[in-house]
């Protein structure tokens, strides 16, 4: 009975297998024209090429738009007044004979129409007759223009090139995309390739999809869409990014940062401006910010260091680590803890599931924190409000001399140590001790529900944990 369990498991699983592949088949597999197949989006099979040229007189600031289908642009510049069009038709027939009668059918159409000239081939024409549906083809076309031209191109299954350009914008598929020194704004939209922008003189904007995204010195605002990716961007104007299922990294933003990311971790370094991240299922991190700083975690950890302004910081399920930051600082976590270091104007902090530690604070501090310790250092003297509560955890104070405060604090149940050299009991019980230290001055209240409190010199501090 067993055996035939297992063996109607593994015939279950076989026809599984079988239809998968199947579907895969026939998802990437065509048997396409005559004389080859289709795979993924391009031509295979026995082919041969053959070269087309033609020379087009353009007058100044003439732009250019190609249309192309299963093929190659490549678009550089040349010398002023003319447009020279090299065509490369790759053939997929049994013999040369054959594919060089049909290649003589595919011809380079130019016209120029008002300020623009526009290129592409016949292949809607022999498609239409149905000599194009029969054979497979593809149209490589390599120009050269006047420098400082406008390039429009709109290409299928394959790469794109356009070097030294006035501005650009390109719509392809099925093939990487590389777009350098544009004087101008640049418009991508690339399906299923990888894209690289650099070296672009006015905006920019880039939508992609299945490939990996780089975007280097844009001069103006950049925004960048993807999905299914990674996206990299360095040496930018203003930055948004929306982006899924891929890394973000991003550096050397002129302006601010805005980024929107789904399942992948972003790093940022480096931003003049403010930096604004949201995202999910993946860790976020800043270094150096001009500005204020929020980040929204949902499933990841937080790291934020050099952040001149403010820092707003909310994550689930990861750690929230923190460094050198010049403004106010909210932080909320849940199933996580909190790792300070030189936090100049305080902090509001709520935590749950790990400990609280504050090293080297000014300004107004409130901790809570849930199923966690409390651990807090100030910079120096203690002058400002103070308000750290751990449940089902301890709480710890270390006190500099010269500095001038009302202690309230209370363990239940548990003890409150107090180990601080000028600072004055007022009031002792089981669990609550109040004094002064200084003559008084702002409220520390320590508050520890299940744990001890601890308030400690610095130096006694340091001699116990060296």
């Amino acid at each position: 009975m067993k055996a035939s369990k297992i063996g109607l498991l593994i015939l279950v699983l076989g026809f599984g297998g079988a239809i998968e592949t199947a579907w895969s088949v026939r998802q990437n597999i065509g048997f396409g024209p005559q004389g080859c197949r289709v795979l993924a989006g391009r031509y295979y099979g026995p082919s041969f090429s053959f070269g087309a040229d033609h020379t087009q007189p353009v007058s100044a600031g003439t732009g250019i738009e190609v249309d192309n289908a299963f093929g190659a642009v490549i678009v550089r510049a040349g010398e002023p007044g003319q447009v020279k069009i090299a065509l490369r038709k790759v053939v997929f027939r049994p013999t040369e004979d054959q594919a060089r009668a049909f290649a003589a059918e595919v011809q380079i159409k130019s016209a120029v129409e008002g300020s623009v000239l526009r290129i592409g081939n016949n292949r809607d024409e022999l498609e239409n007759r149905g000599e194009g549906r029969e054979v497979g083809f593809e149209t490589h076309f390599d120009l050269t223009v006047p420098p400082g031209t406008p390039v429009t191109v709109r290409n299928e299954h394959g790469r794109v090139e356009i070097a030294d350009a006035a501005s650009a914008d390109v719509t392809s598929s099925f093939d990487g995309v590389r777009v350098e020194r544009v004087a101008g704004g640049v418009r991508l939209q690339v399906h299923h390739g990888d894209v690289l922008a650099a070296g672009v003189g006015g905006d920019l904007s880039l939508v992609a999809r299945h490939g990996r995204a780089e975007v280097q010195d844009v001069q103006g605002r950049a925004s960048v869409d993807h999905e299914h990716g990674d996206v990299t961007a360095l040496r930018t104007g203003a930055l948004s990014v929306r982006a899924a299922h891929g890394e973000v990294g991003v550096e050397s933003v002129r302006g601010d940062l805005e980024v929107h990311a789904q399942h992948g971790p972003v790093t940022a370094r480096d931003v003049t401006g403010a930096a604004t991240i949201e995202g999910s299922f993946g860790d976020a991190r800043v270094e150096k910010a001009g500005g204020d700083a929020r980040i929204t975690v949902v499933h990841g950890a937080v790291e934020a260091a050099d952040v001149a302004g403010g820092l707003v910081a909310e994550t689930s399920f990861g750690d929230v680590v923190l460094a050198r930051v010049g403004g106010p600082v909210q932080v909320k976590v849940a199933h996580g803890g909190v790792n300070a270091r030189v936090l100049e104007k305080g902090a509001q902090i709520n935590a749950s599931g790990a400990d609280v530690v504050i090293d080297g604070f000014r300004g107004e501090v409130r901790v809570e924190v849930e199923r966690g310790g409390v651990s807090l250092t100030p910079a120096g003297a203690l002058t400002d409000p103070v308000w750290a509560s751990a449940a089902h955890g301890a709480v710890r104070l270390e006190v500099s001399a010269g500095s001038r405060f009302v202690l309230d604090a209370t363990a239940e149940p548990g003890e409150v140590q107090v180990d601080v050299p000028g600072l004055v009991l007022t009031s002792t019980s089981a669990g609550l001790t109040k004094g002064e230290m200084g003559g008084g001055g702002s409220s520390v209240h320590l508050q520890a529900r299940h744990g001890d409190v601890r308030v400690e010199a610095v130096t006694a501090a340091a001699a116990k944990n060296p």
